[in-house]
């Protein structure tokens, strides 16, 4: 039996965890919390972080943020809660999960914009997102519907599509992530002041524990742990945001140069998407709606 059926599977019918395993409830249930307590505290973050609240930075990772409180809640109704229509939790699952994966990606898209000032290749990034969204998105929603009637055939097609898919999002994060880090060691060199060779070191450190946390899900599908890692997945979604404002503190401070220690400031680079200052800084020294 695979994955999905053992943690969803009972008589016929997709139910809560597999009954008995007090454990795996109680992991479960803390990865709820967890995420809850983040998301909220993210989407705090985000309003009281920027400037302006405008451009695809801020309303991916504003949207990003708060999928995850909903996301949850959806997976919890479908794994505890029997009695609630599972279409009703599906679909709460199917968009928020859309909001959650592929606006991540476009928080590290936005995030680009900082470092890459090639307006073609950007474009060429964001048609990706968009085509990995329709090729990845779709066919796992599908299967996943088809799947409630209780279909072998459908089940095994979510099956295939579910690891199919995690796979796929996590090199599409890993490749931006690659382009990102690539950038700022291009620039970086053009300033071999020895903070910022330490905040490239940060920087690095940051993108290998996503990319942990990224592998960790996967793992975690491929072990046959289905409702572990639906709900551990958004635990790492909230980690990987709130590295995100690591990145974005590292990022305005390397952008617009020294500020602090008297330094010279450098050239602000390009506008992110929605026109605002990503390197600026907004009001009390905030900053400026980056995106």
């Amino acid at each position: 039996m695979s994955a999905f059926d053992r943690a969803t599977h009972n008589e016929g019918s997709f139910s809560a965890v597999t009954p008995g395993d007090t454990v795996q409830k109680y992991v479960i249930s803390a990865f709820s919390a967890i995420t809850w307590y983040n998301a909220i505290e993210l989407v705090i973050l985000c309003l009281t972080t920027f400037h302006s609240y405008r451009g695809c930075y801020f309303w991916s990772l504003f949207i990003t943020s708060f999928s995850l409180i909903p996301h949850v809640l959806g997976y919890t109704l479908f794994l505890f809660a029997p009695d609630v229509s599972r279409y009703i939790s599906v679909t709460l699952i199917v968009l928020t999960w859309y909001c959650m994966v592929t606006g991540h990606s476009l928080v590290l898209w936005s995030r680009l914009h900082l470092m890459l000032q090639r307006p073609k290749l950007l474009n060429w990034i964001l048609g990706g997102i968009i085509v990995d969204a329709i090729l990845f998105h779709i066919p796992t929603t599908v299967t996943l519907y088809g799947a409630l009637g209780g279909s072998p055939r459908w089940q095994s097609g979510y099956n295939i599509m579910e690891r199919i898919q995690l796979v796929a999002f996590c090199v599409q994060e890993a490749l931006l992530s690659g382009i990102y880090v690539y950038e700022t060691i291009k620039m970086l060199r053009l300033r071999p002041e020895r903070p910022r060779r330490l905040f490239l070191a940060q920087l690095l450190v940051i993108n290998v524990v996503i990319l942990v946390l990224d592998l960790a899900v996967v793992a975690i599908e491929y072990a046959g742990y289905y409702a572990l890692q639906v709900m551990f997945k958004p635990v790492a979604y909230s980690i990987k945001l709130k590295l995100e404002y690591a990145i974005l503190g590292r990022l305005v401070q390397i952008a617009k140069g020294p500020s602090l220690n008297g330094l010279r400031r450098a050239p602000r680079p390009g506008r992110i998407p929605g026109g605002s200052r990503g390197a600026g800084t907004g009001v009390g020294g905030r900053p400026a709606g980056c995106g």
